[in-house]
């Protein structure tokens, strides 16, 4: 049986999805431009693998400690063209440190507690405590890049996004490793807010609404010249080609046409289509 972790603290084995900004160069501290431009660009690949190989030497301690110790901050990139057809890089940082938090956070309210217990030991959530800087810590937490659900997506990232927008598909051999879809910060914030304003006006009550507020709370604090991606990776090997971006505007759309028959039929299309990936997650 499949080991299952959590959070940053599972991505080796649990099919997790990542909603990640890449911001441009010029919005970060002057220490984060110092590591950006030392280290280089690296490919996204690269990145999987470096975050891997450290979950796997953080899992395989003699003692478990699940939490980052040494590991110096990263940043992935990513290449856009703006509508001239010039290039530009934008950068998404790991956050290693502050994901890992959160990722025990939601662990320590999802099992038992005599589990969590052994799967996180009070020392080391206590020797995590004193290594982390507080000023740092706080600091990617308002601002965190990158967001992660494990066996599923949720819906309401899917609003950001369309099915013609530019995306990649990763292979081993035969096998999909992951598919990334790509989309300018403005664009798929204009996306949100029509959803928003939709549902606000005609289905004030539907579960998604608060969905997306949240999803627009977080965005609110990015730069405007970001760029958005969603990484699916594991999940596209259950679930590629996937039309979720393409049911929940088109039921989106039928909701404002006051056709809620057609929104209805869109919505169990997304929720069927989640329910396999969900059952996996629970078998593990």
């Amino acid at each position: 049986m499949t080991k299952k972790l959590i959070g940053p603290l599972e991505e080796l084995t649990a099919a997790t999805a990542h909603l990640r900004v890449y911001e441009p160069l010029d919005t970060f501290e002057d220490w984060a431009q110092s590591i950006i431009l030392r280290n280089g660009q690296r490919s996204a690949s690269h990145w999987d693998n470096y975050e891997n190989q450290n979950l796997w030497e953080r899992t395989l301690r003699d003692v478990s400690d699940p939490f980052p110790h040494n590991e110096i901050e990263h940043f992935r990139s990513l290449k856009v063209l703006d509508y001239e057809g010039n290039e530009h890089t934008r950068y998404c940082p790991g956050q290693l440190k502050a994901r890992s938090l959160l990722a025990a956070e939601q662990a320590e309210e999802a099992i038992r507690s005599e589990v969590f217990d052994l799967l996180v030991p009070p020392a080391a959530r206590s020797a995590n405590a004193e290594r982390v800087t507080p000023e740092q810590l706080a600091a990617d937490l308002t601002h965190l890049h990158t967001r992660t659900s494990t066996w599923g997506i949720p819906l309401s990232w899917f609003a950001l996004f369309r099915e013609d927008d530019e995306f990649e598909q990763i292979h081993q051999d035969d096998r999909l490793m992951t598919v990334r879809l790509i989309v300018p910060f403005e664009q798929a914030v204009e996306r949100l807010a029509w959803a928003v304003q939709t549902l606000v006006t005609y289905a004030p009550q539907a579960p998604l609404f608060e969905e997306l507020g949240a999803l627009g709370s977080w965005l609110e604090s990015f730069d405007r010249r970001s760029v958005i991606e969603l990484d699916y990776g594991l999940l596209a090997e259950i679930v590629w080609p996937d039309e979720s971006a393409n049911d929940l505007m088109h039921g989106i759309q039928a909701i404002e046409d006051g056709d809620f028959s057609t929104a209805a039929a869109a919505y169990r299309r997304l929720t069927n289509r989640w329910l396999g990936p969900r059952h996996l997650g629970r078998a593990n």
